[in-house]
């Protein structure tokens, strides 16, 4: 049996979904989106404007004009099963009970610990070296399903918030497939234990401030939670907002015998400043203010912040 999907999505983990099951063969009843113009409205994080593949590949679609999706939007659509994989809103219960099969949601964490949002970002600040992929039938809740598929993925050292992404969009494709299959055979998959259900927290671009009294560790895993697609970790240097895309532990045998003032420029090597921390220095090594002015940079000009304080 090859159900036909209604298929929402308005990310990048959803168009990589999207393309993995058109080259297995699924049928896509439609898919629904939204414009650039309401992601702008409604802040998407990480939109991805999946209209030209859709198009491009004859698939009939319905683009919203809100960030809501109700069961009256998909009309006259025939489908037998959703699945909803990039669509940071809730989607209502009797849109899910119209499909024969149910729907399927995609996330990430240690169900049933890690629900609700931005589970990637929190995983790497937590200091969490895996991460388990699963896909579950969709409730009118937050990702607390029985689980169809799942499998766990590395957060290795050399893994940022981007790169995390791309794996876990990688499994979260192929888990779909599986979980259609699930379905198909009348398989309900595995209850979470939802006693013990633990939600993360909305993030904000606020909660990117890096506060220099961390530890180096703490801080090089701050920074990589939050590089894009997200909207960074920051911190200010004389009045100035910086981004940071890269911020790595220096050196814990260094700057030992130096006044601890976590935020403090206590020298400058090409690759960029080193500063200090709540723990040992950090290495700022690929930053950028809003004036423009990249780190690295000259280094004269980066000699001139030594002595300079970062903001906590």
């Amino acid at each position: 049996m090859n159900p036909r999907i209604l298929y929402v999505t308005c990310a990048r983990n959803g168009l990589d979904g999207l393309e993995y099951l058109l080259g297995r063969g699924r049928t896509l009843a439609a898919v629904v989106t939204i414009s650039p113009e309401v992601a702008e409205r409604a802040n998407v994080s990480g939109y991805v404007d999946v209209r030209p593949f859709v198009q491009d590949n004859g698939i009939p679609s319905i683009v919203l004009g809100s960030y809501q999706l109700q069961k009256a939007s998909v009309g006259a659509v025939g489908y037998d099963v959703i699945v909803v994989n990039g669509w940071n809103r809730l989607i209502p219960g009797d849109l899910i009970a119209s499909a024969r099969l149910g729907a399927i949601g995609v996330h990430a964490g240690h169900p049933p610990i890690g629900l609700g949002r931005a589970p990637i970002v929190w995983n790497i600040l937590l200091g969490h070296n895996d991460i388990e992929v699963y896909t579950f039938q969709l409730t009118a809740r937050a990702d607390d399903g029985n689980i169809l598929a799942r499998q766990a993925v590395e957060i290795t050292a050399y893994d940022d918030v981007g790169t995390l992404y791309q794996k876990v969009s990688f499994v979260g494709s192929r888990l779909i497939d599986r979980a259609i299959a699930e379905l198909s055979d009348g398989r309900r998959g595995q209850p979470q234990e939802l006693k013990n259900a633990r939600h993360y927290s909305k993030r904000t671009p606020e909660d990117g401030r890096i506060d220099f009294c961390m530890s180096d560790v703490d801080i090089y895993n701050f920074v990589r939670a939050q590089t894009p697609p997200y909207p960074g970790a920051f911190s200010f240097l004389n009045g100035e907002k910086w981004i940071f895309d890269r911020v790595v532990p220096f050196d814990r045998f260094a700057f030992r015998d130096v006044m601890r003032e976590p935020g403090r420029i206590v020298d400058v090597l090409p690759a960029g400043p080193v500063v200090l921390t709540g723990g040992a220095p950090v290495w700022i090594q690929r930053a950028r203010s809003e004036s423009g002015q990249q780190i690295p940079g000259d280094m004269r000009w980066m000699q001139g912040l030594i002595g300079s304080r970062f903001e906590s």
